[in-house]
């Protein structure tokens, strides 16, 4: 099973920050605020070691494959692919059909 290897790096990452975290626990005696973001680095960094054990999602087919299946597509349905018009013309008034005649 192969591992996710986005999530590893984002392991590798997290694992630096909270190694500066606790450099600074160790240097200065680290506030609230300073526990708390370092819980949550815990958290983040649990969440990711679930999400590196995962295989790597499936790759999607090229974009450039697709693109060119829906050139294909286009080109196959020329000339009805002409956008549909939703705009109705107005209506002619009386006085519009006089001035077409004259």
């Amino acid at each position: 099973m192969p591992a996710n290897k986005h999530a590893q790096a984002k392991l590798r990452d997290l694992n630096d920050k909270l190694q500066n975290t606790k450099d600074v626990a160790r240097t200065e005696e680290p506030g609230k605020r300073d526990k708390a973001d370092r819980k949550l680095l815990e958290q983040e960094i649990a969440a990711e070691k679930l999400k590196a054990k995962r295989p790597a999602p499936a790759k999607k087919k090229a974009e450039s494959e697709v693109d060119a299946k829906l050139d294909k597509a286009l080109s196959d349905s020329f000339p009805g692919s002409d956008p549909v018009s939703f705009i109705e013309a107005a209506p002619m008034k009386k006085h519009d059909r006089e001035d077409k005649k004259g």
